[in-house]
């Protein structure tokens, strides 16, 4: 049987690969853990699993929903492509500001029966930008008010 010999080029090499190796698992493992994914409104509410864990959810800002108390809001309810709705009880501190009727908002918190007690909205952008008018066919016509 015939032995390799290690010579430094091949040390090298070793501890290259070993080495980046090393550093793919960890990023892996990092990104995985980071990942954040969110619910739809009807995705939570038929998923009873889910009250009492943290979670997120998206939908849409439902017009004259938000309750505020001394200045800050308090509760909205946001809704999904399905006209179904999840109760909000905010209990966070800050409010972004695009937050108002119709806004496309994340809401992360704990679970309850029917809502979520949530700590924090993020504000989702939308993906489709118009000039003048709202064509018909879009799924962002159903939200967007004229002033």
């Amino acid at each position: 049987m015939k032995r390799i010999k290690l010579t430094p080029e091949i040390t090298l090499i070793l501890v290259l690969l070993i080495s980046a190796l090393a550093i793919s698992v960890l990023v892996v493992r990092s990104a995985s853990s980071n990942l954040s994914y969110y619910l739809t409104p009807i995705e939570y509410l038929e998923n009873e699993q889910k009250i009492g864990q943290r979670i997120r959810i998206a939908g849409r800002v439902v017009d004259q929903s938000i309750t505020e108390e001394r200045g800050t809001i308090s509760s909205f309810q946001i809704v999904g492509d399905e006209n179904d709705t999840v109760d909000v009880d905010f209990i966070g501190q800050t409010i972004p500001t695009l937050f108002g009727p119709y806004a496309l908002v994340i809401v992360e918190g704990i679970g309850v029966p029917n809502g979520v007690t949530a700590d924090l909205i993020i504000i989702k952008h939308e993906n489709e930008f118009f000039a003048g008018s709202v064509p018909e066919d879009s799924i962002s016509s159903n939200f967007v008010k004229p002033n």
